[in-house]
């Protein structure tokens, strides 16, 4: 989508991606150097060298650049996941157990990058990450692979019912983390 905004100092941005980018970037900046929490929309025009209202034009607020920002990681954590459960195509219980390790232990591939969600940006994040998206990214995953199990294994275990618990369990262990040690001893007392 074309516009033709002012940006910083006079400048103009071209397409309403570019301006967005530019504010997660300085959002990313902000909440890496003050945590989410005591990061405000003014700390985030002032890195994006804009006014409150130039953000404000392209997000909602702080809660819309938390989720944007979310979701642009959670996409990215997905793509990995799918190429993980690829490695255990007929051992579903192990591609799981290791999808849901991945998905706990995920942080952002830039190095020295603080995890958005973890630590003391987890209460702020939280609410952004256990939701609608994520539960249809498990969907997409688990789908297939648990209907083949099911059928192998002449089981029922319902989809919707693993999709919440794996939701939960990512949570956990992001909020609280283990080793994978733990994890799996956590894990085969489930009796997966």
């Amino acid at each position: 989508m074309k516009t033709n905004k002012r940006w910083g100092n006079g400048a103009r941005v071209d397409d309403l991606d570019t301006g967005k980018k530019i504010l997660l970037k300085s959002a990313v900046d902000c909440f890496i150097t003050k945590g989410i929490k005591s990061t405000t929309i003014e700390d985030v025009a002032k890195v994006a060298n804009v006014t409150r209202r130039t953000v404000y034009r392209y997000f909602n607020g702080k809660s819309d650049i938390i989720a944007a920002l979310i979701d642009i990681e959670r996409d990215r954590m997905f793509m990995k996941v799918h190429e993980i459960a690829k490695l255990y195509d007929n051992n579903f219980p192990l591609m799981l157990e290791e999808c849901i390790w991945f998905a706990a232990s995920y942080k952002p591939p830039e190095a020295g990058k603080l995890d958005l969600v973890s630590g003391a940006n987890a209460s702020e994040a939280a609410p952004h990450i256990d939701n609608d998206e994520s539960d249809e990214h498990w969907r997409e995953l688990l789908e297939e692979p648990l209907s083949a199990y099911n059928e192998r294994n002449n089981r029922k275990v319902n989809l919707d019912d693993l999709i919440k618990i794996v939701g939960r369990l990512v949570l956990s262990y992001r909020q609280l983390p283990a080793t994978k040690e733990q994890f799996k001893a956590s894990l085969k007392a489930l009796a997966l």
